[in-house]
């Protein structure tokens, strides 16, 4: 964890997640700031940890279901908070491009997908959160705009198969004939084989790296497509 942030920050953070009081988690957070904690480090070293905790509280029936929707979506409003105060601290990367990003259906991303998006977002990407993973819906999206990545994310092992077909279907679907496909989520970091399997080009351990890797894959990209065609204008988005 970064300097400042400890498990006893953590756990105050749950607390305040989960009191009735709306401000806590924004002061909290505040107070952070204050202290000279970077904004990335916040995210993933409070906000991560602190909704993976909210995750274990309901599993062990320690707090009900509408104290976890609750918690998580004041954590989702801190997080976009966040992201606006990094876009602003953060020059547009001039290599950034256009990003579609999912999860898995019956998995629980949408907190990680928001900050996942934001971090996409203050590196200067245009960015869509699409809902839980419908094939129909991912390759209606792909084959009617422009996208340079997309970005998948699968907690469980068993998405495997699904996700690798779906990939599978994405390429073919897509405007962009050299898209990237970035894919993360728990599966991805347990076990880093699965990346290939499954037909993606990469994986971020974390999503402050996402932007970073994505950009790295799509500049690689359009420096071969110079390369092969040097005369041929970038294709309209």
């Amino acid at each position: 964890m970064a300097a400042g942030i400890t498990s006893d920050d953590v756990q105050a953070f749950v607390e305040a997640a989960l009191s009735h009081d709306e401000e806590r988690c924004p002061a909290f957070a505040m107070s952070m700031i204050d202290a000279g904690v970077p904004l990335d480090r916040i995210c993933l070293d409070l906000l991560t940890p602190a909704a993976r905790a909210l995750g274990i509280l309901w599993e062990e029936d320690q707090v009900d279901f509408l104290e976890v929707t609750l918690g998580l979506g004041r954590m989702q409003r801190l997080v976009r908070e966040l992201g606006h105060r990094m876009a602003a601290q953060a020059p547009m990367s001039e290599d950034a491009g256009q990003a579609f990003l999912c999860g898995m259906p019956d998995e629980q991303h949408s907190l990680g997908l928001a900050m996942v998006a934001e971090f996409f977002v203050a590196d200067g990407w245009g960015v869509t959160v699409g809902p839980p993973l419908g094939a129909e819906d991912v390759l209606h999206e792909v084959g009617a705009h422009w996208y340079d990545v997309i970005g998948l994310s699968a907690g469980v092992t068993e998405r495997i198969p699904r996700i690798t077909e779906i990939i599978r279907q994405i390429r073919e679907a897509s405007l962009n004939a050299d898209l990237a496909v970035l894919v993360g989520g728990r599966a991805f970091i347990d076990f880093p084989e699965l990346i290939a399997k499954v037909g993606a080009d990469a994986s971020a351990p974390d999503a402050a790296q996402g932007p970073l890797v994505a950009r790295t894959l799509v500049q690689a990209r359009r420096v071969a497509r110079a390369n092969a065609s040097p005369s041929s204008p970038e294709p309209s988005r």
